[in-house]
């Protein structure tokens, strides 16, 4: 099983943009997170097509498991 934080923010044409981190720290708690992403927007470091990151939308961390069923 894998893990990946998800960091999703507002650009300024309003559309969502996701910056992915695999394998989070298993202690994250909120506060980090949200200076974290505080630290994004105000330094400006992540571009994207539809302009700077301008907003936090959420945060999340996605679990993935894979089966293989078959393998050739």
């Amino acid at each position: 099983m894998s893990k990946r934080l998800e960091l999703r923010f507002s650009n300024e044409d309003g559309r969502n943009v996701t910056v992915g981190l695999d394998h989070p720290e298993e202690s994250l708690d909120e506060q980090t997170v949200e200076a974290a992403m505080d630290t994004v927007i105000s330094t400006n470091i992540f571009h994207s097509s539809g302009g700077d990151l301008v907003e936090k939308r959420d945060a999340r961390i996605v679990e993935r498991t894979v089966d293989t069923v078959y393998e050739g």
